[in-house]
């Protein structure tokens, strides 16, 4: 009887301890450059305008960030060097012909990869917005 309820206890423990790590701060996996949330607009702005590979992967992903640097800091604006890995979510190779010999090889080489990026970012009276990115852009011209 004592072995079953040690087993139990035990395994209250554990799932106790999975709970606590699964109910870490949602904020600070957001957070960019000390400010909470502001890695979450980042990602948005890049995701509905940046472009990768010159032109070729439209609908880029944030998948993580390697880097960042914050290059200035004034009352008004702040510049932040960003490293990050991305993917394209419409040529990420998951679609794949495996009946053509070597195309799901070359499909997963295209559209993912490392890539740095500037963003400057706005402080307004209703907080931080981004106001631009340097590289590739939809609707942009060079």
């Amino acid at each position: 009887m004592a072995g079953g309820r040690d087993a139990r206890g035990l395994a209250l423990l554990l799932c106790g301890l999975w709970l606590a790590g699964c109910s870490g701060d949602a904020g600070r996996s957001s957070e960019l450059a000390g400010q909470p949330g502001l890695l979450l607009k980042v990602r948005n702005y890049y995701e509905t305008r940046g472009l990768e590979e010159n032109g070729r992967c439209t609908a880029p992903i944030m998948e993580g960030v390697a880097r960042s640097q914050v290059l200035s800091d004034d009352p008004s604006q702040m510049v932040i060097a960003l490293s990050y890995y991305y993917r394209d979510w419409v040529r990420d190779g998951d679609d794949c012909d495996r009946r053509l010999p070597g195309s799901c090889m070359m499909m997963l080489q295209q559209c993912r990869g490392f890539a740095e990026r500037t963003f400057t970012i706005d402080k307004g009276e209703e907080g931080l917005s981004v106001a631009g990115m340097s590289g590739p852009q939809r609707g942009r011209r060079r």
